[in-house]
């Protein structure tokens, strides 16, 4: 009995790292598409650090990089999709391979602009005073593609009725979570 006990919170135990740790990564790609810098500076450990491209260094120093990219393009919303995850747990350690799709409004070339990434984040994790964080992330990129032009699909936009997504705390769903 107390062995099948034992075995149970193992397994409950595991499905909870494996939920944080999927919330961990739901958080970053809000974080990141909202341009909200405590947010995303929330799922790094302390000491974290990330490896994005050209940036290889502190996680809470990308953070500052990704919300000071966003103020070039600030009336333009990215979005961050989190697709597949494979999750290896080994205690308060863990390693993570998530692939993710990225819709990234820019202006490189001096002018608004839509790029699209698809690739994976390999994060190492740890728990640390009951919370995962990220140790060290090393992006990588699969396939992009740049500037899908075209005009707006009018009657899905602000003006056709639906509510428009912002960055920071004027998107609509920093009122709805309150």
């Amino acid at each position: 009995m107390d062995d099948e006990l034992d075995r149970l919170r193992r397994e409950v135990r595991q499905l909870r790292d494996h939920e944080e740790i999927r919330q961990l990564l739901f958080r970053y790609a809000r974080g990141v598409d909202r341009a909200d810098l405590e947010l995303i500076r929330s799922v790094y450990a302390e000491g974290g650090t990330d490896h994005h491209g050209p940036f290889d260094g502190p996680g809470h120093d990308f953070a500052g990089v990704v919300v000071d990219g966003a103020k070039a393009v600030w009336d333009h919303v990215g979005n961050h999709h989190i697709t597949n995850h494979y999750i290896e747990l080994d205690g308060d350690r863990a390693r993570a391979e998530v692939y993710f799709l990225a819709c990234h409004p820019h202006a490189d070339n001096g002018h608004p602009e839509l790029a699209v990434m698809s690739g994976r984040y390999l994060d190492e994790l740890e728990r640390r005073e009951g919370a995962w964080g990220i140790v060290r992330r090393t992006v990588i990129s699969d396939w992009t593609r740049n500037h899908f032009g075209g005009a707006e699909w009018e009657k899905t936009t602000e003006r056709g009725g639906y509510p428009g997504g912002r960055r920071g705390g004027a998107d609509p769903s920093y009122e709805f979570f309150g």
